[in-house]
């Protein structure tokens, strides 16, 4: 029982480490292709996931609501 306990835990942390080494590399692209504004944007929304950044009001779990023409946009 306590094996399986360990292997179960074991397996979720590496998953979890899988699903943020993907997180991230979506991220870093997205970085690589936008305006330097959208950066800072992106990077507050990644501190606000990571429950180190305002979290504009939205409940835990949400993302805070865009301003209206507040997208990302890609380089011309």
């Amino acid at each position: 029982m306590l094996t399986a306990a360990i292997v179960t835990a074991a397996v979720l942390g590496v998953a979890k480490v899988v699903r943020d080494w993907l997180i991230l590399r979506q991220v870093r692209a997205a970085m690589e292709t936008c305006t330097p504004e959208d950066r800072v944007r992106i990077g507050m929304r990644l501190a606000s996931a990571l429950g180190g950044g305002p979290d504009g009001g939205a409940a835990p779990g949400e993302s805070p609501e865009p301003s209206v023409g507040e997208g990302v946009r890609p380089r011309p």
